[in-house]
């Protein structure tokens, strides 16, 4: 297990981590989830050996040397080597020849192992990354913002070489995307401004809202609405069992027409950080 205990770091006067326990066992995905500033990729770096604690503990099997290999969100490689040829000197790096085939294999490029590193899509680039990562052979692989800047189709298939990792593999990934979490993890630690706000599986903490649909939009509460609804930032949120009934009766009545960015959603993470703090998330915070 790679196990953090009250983790803190300090910047000047600005405490960027605060008090932050974690636990990643083998076998699972562990999503650290925030807005951006929230300290997920200082935690990555103190979790990594990169970075000094000011305080707190870390502990795992082994050695955060050898047994835990982070991917940053921002890695870039010249483009004068194809992929194999990149991979075949991280592999005599870390000693690690012998599994060169099977990882490329593994992450999916095989088919792009003689195309120039600087000529491959954000999809693969983020794969490479990985592939660099697994040639560590760790125990522990520590995803920054694996899913940053990539097109649907690359989620995906990043996603999905994610979860065959955590096969054989204990993976923390940190994200400021609430919908990547839902579809990835087995556990979330929801941070904002270094500190944990709540933490658990993504279902379970999706269960405790207590309906099953979520209407949101921008605009002035419609006044029947008002002793039901909650307020942030110039948007309101109810919670109902039966949107159709709220969307005929703003049609009937006119008000719709005041409301902006309406949507209608079954309950998320979101949703879950909103009744914890009182705000909407922001991602970009």
């Amino acid at each position: 297990m790679l196990k953090a205990k009250n983790l803190k770091k300090n910047f000047g006067e600005t405490q960027a981590v605060d008090n932050l326990s974690l636990e990643v066992e083998k076998g699972e995905i562990v999503g650290l989830l925030g807005p951006n500033g929230a300290g997920k990729t200082t935690t990555m770096q103190m979790l990594s050996g990169l970075m000094n604690l000011d305080g707190g503990e870390i502990s795992v099997e082994g050695s955060l040397k050898e047994d835990v290999s982070v991917v940053f969100q921002e890695t870039e490689y010249g483009s004068k080597l194809k992929v194999r040829e990149f991979l075949k000197m991280m592999s005599v790096l870390n000693e690690n020849e012998g599994e060169l085939n099977n990882i490329i294999r593994d992450v999916g490029l095989e088919e792009f192992e003689e195309t120039f590193v600087g000529d491959l899509s954000g999809g693969n680039k983020k794969k490479m990354n990985m592939a660099s990562g697994l040639l560590k052979n760790p125990n522990y692989l520590l995803l920054d913002e694996p899913m940053a800047g990539l097109d649907p189709r690359s989620r995906k298939s990043v996603r999905d070489s994610i979860q065959e990792f955590s096969n054989t593999h204990g993976v923390l990934v940190s994200t400021h995307s609430m919908d990547e979490a839902e579809k990835l993890c087995d556990r979330v630690i929801i941070v904002e401004d270094g500190k944990e706000i709540v933490s658990g599986d993504p279902d379970k903490l999706i269960s405790r809202i207590d309906s099953d649909f979520v209407i949101r939009a921008e605009g002035n509460v419609p006044e029947r609405y008002k002793s039901e609804a909650t307020v942030s930032e110039g948007f309101f949120e109810l919670k109902t069992d039966q949107p159709h009934e709220f969307i005929r009766k703003m049609v009937d009545s006119g008000e719709i027409d005041k409301l902006q960015n309406l949507s209608i959603e079954k309950p998320g993470l979101e949703e879950v950080f909103f009744k914890v703090t009182g705000r909407r998330y922001e991602e970009d915070n």
